[in-house]
């Protein structure tokens, strides 16, 4: 039986990427897993030898004893981590909700109707998404000393807001112009616009509304750069700078893998609830 030479670059592209993706996170978790025996033997076992969640509870201020009657005291960045935690999931929720409040019809607008200057406003939308973050980062940073914005949360979702609307908008209104054209037998039925896109366009289009809230949530959950300058060290700290605080104390490997662990299951959740409607996603260019 004769293999295409295509197939097996295919299925070692597919190999290199599978190890390039999981490899972090198996080792991430295999760290959080060990004793401390284990984190200080050179070199380290390729797995476990006996798993433990001792740094789950530790990263939360719960001790654990060891079946050796080893404690293992909580971790000093545990009110960060509580903290960081509460935060970061409501600004995830607080952005991915008005993201798609806004975002919508923006995107609806963009892909159905036509209008003077379309074409210009779409290429403004294509900057904003182009636009590097770490290029706005001092005058936001000006801007929020000045309003009293800096360590807020407020601030910190506002921030995150100028990077998921345009994101979104561009990747929506390629998926919306996709769609069937129902506006003229709906307005036949006695539907007016508005009635249209909140009764037939957007549940039409619930894939691509599931997708754009994964986006959202993920774009939020994983913002790092302003929440760095913006809210570190303050009330409104994220889980990503909480995190950071692990590399300014005394070396915890297994805390800061379990930490890093915690950070991966609401993304790795939203993803698995919504992947049917991820899968169906259908997208075209928004300037075709």
């Amino acid at each position: 039986m004769r293999i295409r030479l295509s197939t097996v670059w295919s299925w070692l592209a597919l190999a290199v990427v599978m190890i390039w993706t999981l490899l972090p996170i198996y080792w991430f978790l295999k760290n959080s897993l060990l004793t401390p025996d284990e984190i200080a033997r050179f070199p380290q076992p390729l797995y476990p030898l006996e798993p433990t969640p001792a740094a789950f509870f530790n990263i939360f201020g719960f001790e654990y004893e060891m079946a050796d009657g080893l404690v293992r005291r909580g971790s000093g960045q545990a009110n960060q981590i509580i903290r960081g935690l509460g935060n970061s999931l409501i600004v995830s929720a607080v952005v991915t909700v008005v993201t798609l409040f806004v975002v919508l019809p923006l995107a609806y607008v963009f892909a159905r109707l036509d209008f003077p200057h379309k074409n210009k406003l779409l290429f403004a939308i294509l900057l904003a998404v182009a636009l590097p973050p770490v290029s706005t980062l001092i005058p936001f940073y000006t801007m929020y000393v000045r309003l009293g914005l800096s360590g807020t949360l407020v601030g910190l979702i506002i921030v995150t807001l100028t990077i998921t609307i345009p994101f979104v908008t561009w990747m929506l209104i390629g998926y919306f112009r996709n769609l069937p054209q129902v506006e003229r037998l709906a307005r036949i039925d006695g539907f007016s616009r508005f009635e249209t896109f909140v009764k037939i366009i957007v549940p039409l289009g619930r894939s691509g509304v599931a997708v754009a809230a994964v986006i959202a949530f993920l774009f939020s959950w994983n913002e790092y750069t302003y929440a760095l300058m913006l809210v570190n060290g303050t009330t409104a700290n994220t889980l990503p700078t909480a995190i950071s605080g692990f590399l300014f104390q005394h070396p915890e490997p297994s805390h800061l893998a379990a930490a890093v662990v915690l950070t991966m299951v609401p993304p790795a959740l939203v993803a698995f609830f919504l992947q049917r409607h991820i899968a169906e996603m259908n997208l075209v260019d928004p300037v075709r």
